[in-house]
C-alpha cells in the first residue's frame, strides 16, 4: 500500500512539474510571437523641440511632444512589426492584418500618423494608391522598411515584387487629408526617382554628440538666358468613375470600359466582372462604392456584404442593416438599427 501511494504521489509530482514547464514555454512563445522589433524608447526632434514613442508595460505606445502630456498611440503594440519616425517626425507603423477579401490570408501594410497634421485624431492612415484597373487600393505588400545611410528614419519601403519606394512627403499626406476623391491622391514614386528635402528634423542629441559646423554657402550664380521655347508638361487626366444603365445592366465604367454590372430583379441579383458572375437571392438592394469598384448589397434578412471586382464576398454587416444610402448614385452610406456606417471606404 505504501508503495502504490508513493507511486500515486510520484506521478501526481511529474504531472504538476509537466504543466508549469508547458506554461512556461507558452508564455514565452507568445512573448516572441507578440514583440515588437525593438522595445527601447524612440526620440527625434522637430523645430528644437524632442518627440518620443515609449513602451508601457501593458504594450501600449505612448508618444510625447516636448512637456506635453503623453498620448496614448497604441492601446496594443503586439501586432506591429516595427514602429519608427521619419525625418519629419511623423510615426509609421508596420503591421501584419488579415486581408479584407481573403481570411485566409495577410496583408502587410505600413500606416502613418503625423502630431503636426493629426493633432487630435490618434488614428493610423495607409498609403493609398490606384490599381492597374483604375480602382482605390491601399499599400499592402510591405516586405521591408528602408533607413537613411545613418540608420535613423525611415525614408521608404520594399515591396515583396522587388521594388523600393518612397514614403510619402508631407504636402501628400495634406493632400490625402484633404479630398475624398481617390483619383486626386498622390501614387507611390519609386525612391530612386525621389529628390531629397531638406529636413526640419533631427535625431535627438546625445551628450557625446558634437556641434555640428555651420554650412558653407556658396554664392548663386546666374545662368545665361537662351531663346530656347519653354515646354509645356502633359496633363495626365484621371478616367471617370461612373454608372450607367445598359441592357438591363447597372454598369460601372472607369472612363469608356465597363469593369462591372449587376442587376436585381425580384430579389435576384446577377453581378458579372472582367472574368466572373456570380448570382445572389433573397436580395433587397444594391449599388457600387466608388473609391473601390465594389459592389455592396444587402439581403432582406439585413445582412450587407460587398462583392470586389475580382468577386470576393465579405460580410460587413451581420445583421440589422435597413437601407442603402446613395450619393451620386454610389453608395456611402448603410442605415443599420438607428446608426448610419460610413462604407465609402469598403
Amino acid at each position: 500500500m505504501k508503495n502504490v501511494k508513493k507511486s500515486k504521489k510520484h506521478v501526481a509530482m511529474l504531472t504538476l512539474l509537466a504543466l508549469v514547464i508547458c506554461t512556461m514555454f507558452c508564455t514565452n512563445t507568445a512573448k516572441a510571437e507578440t514583440s515588437t522589433e525593438t522595445k527601447e524608447p524612440i526620440s527625434c526632434t522637430v523645430n528644437g523641440v524632442e518627440r518620443t514613442l515609449t513602451w508601457s508595460n501593458d504594450g501600449g505606445i505612448y508618444f510625447k511632444n516636448g512637456d506635453s502630456k503623453s498620448i496614448r498611440l497604441i492601446a496594443d503594440s503586439s501586432p506591429f512589426l516595427s514602429i519608427k519616425f521619419d525625418a519629419y517626425g511623423t510615426c509609421w507603423a508596420y503591421k501584419k492584418e488579415l486581408s479584407d477579401e481573403d481570411e485566409n490570408k495577410y496583408e502587410y501594410v505600413l500606416r502613418w500618423w503625423n502630431y503636426d497634421i493629426l493633432p487630435d485624431l490618434y488614428l493610423f492612415k495607409v498609403i493609398p494608391k490606384i490599381t492597374s484597373e483604375g480602382y482605390y487600393e491601399y499599400v499592402k505588400d510591405i516586405e521591408s522598411l528602408i533607413l537613411d545611410s545613418d540608420n535613423n528614419f525611415i525614408i521608404g519601403y520594399k515591396t515583396f515584387s522587388g521594388k523600393e519606394y518612397a514614403i510619402p512627403t508631407l504636402e501628400d499626406m495634406k493632400k490625402i487629408l484633404s479630398t475624398d476623391d481617390y483619383l486626386e491622391y498622390p501614387q507611390p514614386r519609386p525612391l530612386k526617382d525621389s529628390t531629397p528635402t531638406p529636413s526640419p528634423t533631427t535625431p535627438a542629441a546625445t551628450p557625446n554628440n558634437s556641434t555640428p559646423s555651420v554650412p558653407t554657402v556658396s554664392p548663386v550664380v546666374t545662368p545665361p538666358t537662351t531663346n530656347t521655347p519653354a515646354v509645356t508638361p502633359k496633363t495626365t487626366v484621371a478616367p471617370k468613375v461612373s454608372v450607367k444603365k445598359k441592357a438591363g445592366y447597372n454598369c460601372l465604367s472607369l472612363g469608356s470600359k465597363i469593369t462591372s454590372k449587376y442587376k436585381l430583379t425580384k430579389g435576384k441579383l446577377t453581378w458579372k466582372g472582367s472574368s466572373k458572375s456570380k448570382k445572389y437571392s433573397g436580395i433587397k438592394s444594391a449599388a457600387f462604392i466608388k473609391k473601390s469598384g465594389n459592389l455592396v448589397f444587402m439581403t432582406k434578412k439585413g445582412k450587407v456584404y460587398t462583392l470586389s471586382p475580382k468577386g470576393k464576398k465579405k460580410c460587413i454587416v451581420k445583421k440589422k442593416a435597413k437601407k442603402l444610402i446613395l450619393k451620386n448614385k454610389f453608395a456611402v452610406k448603410v442605415k443599420v438599427g438607428k446608426k448610419f456606417i460610413n462604407i465609402a471606404n469598403k
